[in-house]
């Protein structure tokens, strides 16, 4: 037996924090047993209690000499990559009714017509009667989506979900939108739609966030938008919001949870997931954690979830290097990621054709088809299973993802494990 690689052990705080990035298995225990735990297995093994060696390999902590970890890693890569549960991405128009400092999309005055939506039934079609996916996810995406909820959101959801329910197959919906036209009056028809989880932003506490998002016609889009989002709550028992949070140095205050906590009842917080996210064009700083790390601790205390550590992914770098993962530009063009610039050049990397399978540019889509992570520099490292290498956009093909974020992995992990004793029995 040996000690698996990718153990993450944090002496913290009066406590052993334990992590196992193949299994995502953890547990903590008081330092001095953790400490002394660490010894005996880094030493010799065979020194550990029978019954506590064998939690210990059940969990991954521990593995058999053969054990080969960089093909379990890999294997599980493969099982990704090639699953067959379908996430479409659909991007109704590039235009917004905000003009976002930040935003790295052009707002492109657009709007998907009928011939291009004809053209996705064709798709969805194609991809549940003869790829003979597994499920279908809907992704609404923008740009704004929710500028033609009735022209194109609805008829498209519709028929994807009565095709889902006639073959059997399940089927949900989720949108990323800036929250400003999920009026009250068409909540029903949200709810009818299998609709599951809304990703809305909000850009620092009232004045900070009205600042960067404003309309002449609205006093206050913060305070809108999360009237928005209480109604929704109130008025719907599957729906959740995912609540980013876009920090920068200078928005980062505490006062954020005393707002929202004015518009968000107690009753619906628990449907409320609270992320950070730095800006993207904000430099990194690691201690900035301490106080993204205090904001979360409030918004957990009045009772939302709050996601403490977002790097842990499921043995792939990105959706986008999934097969059955593809996002439909407004004018038809099929693309895999919507943070690039794929989406505003003239050439065509990927078109829907007549039986609704989807042409690609070879040379555009075999970058996503290579395995990121199979270079020098990341199967040497020890954080493989919880990164998964780089990203595959070109600009990016060199750069380390966990160099780019204001956290330290082991603060984090401390952190959710943390989080996760709170509220939940052991894992």
């Amino acid at each position: 037996m040996k000690v698996s690689n990718y153990n993450y052990i944090i002496h913290k705080n009066s406590y052993s924090y334990w992590y196992n990035g193949i299994n995502h298995t953890f547990f903590k225990v008081p330092i001095s047993l953790g400490k002394k735990l660490e010894h005996i297995m880094n030493d010799n093994i065979n020194m550990l209690p029978t019954n506590f060696c064998s939690r210990l390999v059940e969990k991954g902590f521990i593995v058999s000499d053969n054990t080969k970890e960089l093909d379990i890693i890999r294997e599980k890569y493969n099982e990704q990559v090639c699953r067959k549960d379908y996430l479409l991405t659909i991007l109704p128009t590039l235009n917004c009714n905000f003009k976002c400092w930040y935003c790295i999309q052009d707002h492109v005055g657009s709007k998907m017509s009928v011939a291009t939506i004809d053209k996705v039934k064709t798709h969805i079609n194609y991809m549940i009667n003869v790829e003979k996916i597994k499920s279908l996810q809907i992704e609404w995406f923008g740009g704004e989506p929710f500028l033609y909820f009735k022209q194109v959101i609805l008829p498209i959801c519709e028929y994807a979900q009565k095709l889902c329910a006639q073959k059997q197959i399940p089927y949900s919906t989720t949108a990323t939108t800036n929250g400003y036209y999920l009026l009250p009056k068409i909540c029903p028809d949200l709810v009818t739609l299998g609709f599951k989880r809304f990703q809305i932003t909000l850009d620092g506490p009232k004045e900070q966030h009205d600042k960067v998002k404003f309309q002449n016609n609205c006093p206050s889009a913060f305070t809108h938008v999360l009237n928005n989002i209480e109604y929704i709550l109130s008025n719907s028992s599957s729906i959740e919001i995912l609540l980013r949070i876009n920090y920068t140095e200078e928005n980062l205050d505490q006062i954020i949870v005393e707002e929202v906590n004015q518009i968000i009842s107690p009753q619906n917080r628990c449907k409320v997931r609270v992320m950070p996210k730095k800006v993207w064009q904000e430099n990194v700083r690691k201690s900035r954690y301490e106080s993204v790390k205090t904001i979360l601790q409030k918004f957990h205390a009045s009772g939302y979830n709050t996601v403490h550590f977002d790097a842990v992914n499921t043995f792939i770098p990105c959706y986008a290097n999934r097969k059955y993962y593809n996002a439909i530009n407004y004018n038809g063009d099929v693309v895999k990621c919507t943070a690039s610039n794929d989406l505003y050049e003239k050439c065509t990397h990927g078109e829907i054709e007549p039986d609704g399978s989807i042409k690609w540019n070879h040379d555009f889509i075999k970058k996503y088809k290579m395995v990121f992570f199979e270079n020098k520099r990341c199967l040497q490292c020890k954080y493989l299973p919880l990164c998964m290498g780089v990203c595959p956009r070109d600009n990016y093909t060199k750069a380390c993802k966990l160099e780019n974020v204001d956290f330290h992995i082991e603060d984090s992990l401390v952190n959710y494990i943390d989080t996760i004793y709170e509220t939940k029995s052991v894992k």
